[in-house]
């Protein structure tokens, strides 16, 4: 995040003008499809034991919540990453790493919120 304003801050300094756009995925963590992001961990190199332990990591969880004091059912989870866990975020960066491919503007990606900016120069940029 610093990074982000340190970069625009500096365009800004040189006087040119800056167009944002800031990008707050709802429900990211929990909407990722865990067969695409064992592929995308595949692709990046990680396989044999530790793509089969995130495999199992990921597979035959459940949830419940509590309303006005009465447990649900169990309900299986099918997609997400684990909030709260460390490894959580770590996999969401992995999935969405790709994100900013073919984008010409510069990007930050902060977990479930990403920034993109462009220095404007000239009237085609904007």
């Amino acid at each position: 995040m610093l990074e982000y304003f340190l970069e625009v801050h500096d365009i800004l300094d040189e006087h040119d003008p800056v167009d944002a756009i800031y990008l707050d995925c709802k429900k990211a963590f929990d909407t990722v499809p865990h067969r695409r992001l064992l592929a995308k961990l595949q692709a990046y190199g990680i396989t044999g034991k530790v793509l089969k332990w995130i495999e199992c990591f990921l597979s035959d969880r459940s949830q419940r919540v509590i309303v006005k004091g009465i447990l649900s059912d169990s309900l299986p989870v099918w997609s997400g990453v684990p909030q709260g866990s460390v490894l959580g975020p770590i996999l969401f960066l992995i999935f969405i790493n790709d994100l900013l491919e073919g984008i010409t503007s510069s990007g930050k990606l902060f977990a479930d919120d990403s920034k993109l900016f462009r220095r404007i120069k000239s009237d085609e940029d904007r």
